[in-house]
């Protein structure tokens, strides 16, 4: 086990003034900087900077960080789920120190997921079905993570199964991020 203790402060986010939000942080002794090159290569979307050193990965509409000595987890609702969130991290970080034997670490930086990559994939009908103006907008939103892909109607539109399917697929493997399964 790499982080045995730890602490847990969880505080009202100051990043949002629509609606209250939590983030919380949890602090450790142990260094986890050699783990960064594995958890970049099990959380495949997220941006891990070397040299730094420090991962951030955006999971289930939360901004999550990882540095030598703390973890952070933002956009969280409640301090319910702020603890159970930080608690899985923990475990998380724990799991993959288990398995970093069967895991290729990879030291690179992955490039971050641009707007207009996921425009061009939408329907670009600006039917504003999503809640946004345009499909420019809803894309922002999406490189966000503050709004799900099957907000887009049109994508799931039965009569536009022919049309879009490619585009949903490839737009889900985009925006997947999913907990590790080891």
């Amino acid at each position: 086990m790499l982080i045995e203790s730890y602490d847990i402060e969880i505080e009202i986010s100051t990043h949002s003034m629509e609606h209250l939000e939590f983030e919380a942080f949890v602090h450790f002794d142990v260094d986890i900087s050699p783990l960064l090159p594995y958890l970049n290569t099990a959380l495949s979307s997220g941006i891990y900077l070397p040299d730094t050193p420090a991962l951030s990965w955006r999971y289930d509409g939360h901004n999550i960080g990882f540095w030598p000595h703390r973890i952070a987890v933002g956009d969280l609702a409640t301090r319910e789920e702020a603890e159970e969130l930080a608690t899985r991290l923990v475990k998380l970080v724990n799991h993959t120190w288990e398995k970093r034997h069967e895991i290729d670490p990879d030291p690179t930086t992955h490039k971050r997921l641009q707007p207009l990559e996921l425009y061009q994939l939408l329907p670009q009908t600006n039917c504003k079905a999503c809640g946004e103006p345009t499909c420019f907008s809803f894309a922002l939103k999406l490189v966000a993570g503050q709004a799900k892909l099957e907000a887009c109607t049109p994508l799931y539109d039965p009569a536009n199964e022919a049309t879009y399917s490619a585009q949903r697929t490839q737009l889900g493997s985009l925006l997947a991020s999913k907990w590790p399964a080891f």
